[in-house]
């Protein structure tokens, strides 16, 4: 276990899942390894029971789970939720960290043990921040030289090539009670960046992305309009993913303070927040560079 024991919780994780297959475990699998299962908590919202029981069977043995009625999808209800469960888990841990089932965190492997020891040095340092912002990227299934994922093991050694996306730069890793803005994509404050990668695997494998897609499009939403991007249909979602895999690829980032391009990409998302002039998301979600990174090696066995 790369982060501390069950007896010295220094973070705890936090999901909410409708029938994730594939996600849930991988999830799972990472979040216990780094933090144990006893300080991982999945909230059930209506899963297929048979497919949950196999979960608690396997690697959800010892984990938390809050079960909810099933009802139709609202993100704003959602966030609502989740912000006062993890806001009152600060009572019980120094720090929480949310993220979707597709949302792999890491903590930079050249400064950080894992997770919890990095959860620990910002609970040591006065100065820290209280809410850490991770840089999120989507991970690309490149088909045309790529195999269908294994979720059994390691993405990161069997996928190559990242798109930074501001969507994906969450608060993900909180120290003080916060109300998230539906989609987890910001809170009533600026971002501010520390020592945290979030990896986003909608776009990881065509089949089990295409597979998750039927499920979401068919589940009842609470407005018409809502969840547009997981409603599209699937040649729409074909197009978007093959569209990323086929940007040209960018072998040189390093993905830590002395990469230039990624503090361009981050300064950008800071400037863009200091021009907010209120509203749901305090800065924009649509940057993205028209090049693809290549996942650096020293990220490949950590998700």
């Amino acid at each position: 276990m790369t982060g501390r024991t069950a007896d010295r919780p220094e973070l705890a994780a936090v999901t909410m899942v409708f029938d994730e297959p594939t996600h849930l475990p991988f999830w799972t699998r990472h979040y216990v390894r780094e933090l144990g299962a006893a300080n991982c908590t999945v909230i059930d919202h209506g899963s297929d029971p048979v497919l949950m029981a196999r979960w608690r069977a396997g690697v959800g043995a010892g984990v938390n789970v809050i079960r909810l009625p099933r009802s139709p999808q609202d993100d704003t209800r959602r966030a609502a939720f989740v912000s006062a469960l993890c806001s009152a888990l600060l009572g019980y841990y120094p720090a929480v960290m949310y993220t979707d089932s597709d949302e792999i965190v890491v903590a930079d492997p050249d400064r950080h043990a894992g997770l919890a020891d990095y959860a620990a040095a910002l609970a040591a340092d006065p100065s820290a921040p209280a809410v850490i912002t991770a840089h999120g990227y989507e991970v690309i299934h490149r088909a045309s030289d790529e195999a269908t994922l294994d979720w059994s093991r390691p993405a990161g050694r069997q996928r190559h090539w990242l798109r930074f996306s501001s969507a994906l730069c969450k608060p993900v890793l909180i120290r003080r009670p916060v109300a998230w803005a539906p989609g987890f994509h910001c809170i009533e404050a600026p971002p501010v960046f520390g020592d945290l990668h979030l990896f986003h695997l909608r776009f990881a494998d065509e089949a089990d992305g295409l597979a998750r897609l039927a499920r979401t499009r068919a589940q009842p939403w609470a407005e018409a309009g809502a969840g547009s991007h997981q409603r599209m249909a699937d040649a729409d979602w074909l197009a978007m993913l093959r569209g990323m895999a086929g940007l040209p690829g960018d072998p040189a980032r390093r993905l830590d303070a002395e990469d230039a391009e990624l503090r361009r990409w981050t300064a950008a998302i800071t400037d863009s927040d200091r021009a907010w002039s209120g509203g749901t998301y305090r800065y924009a979600l649509d940057l993205a560079p028209m090049a693809l990174w290549r996942l650096p090696e020293r990220f490949r066995d950590r998700f």
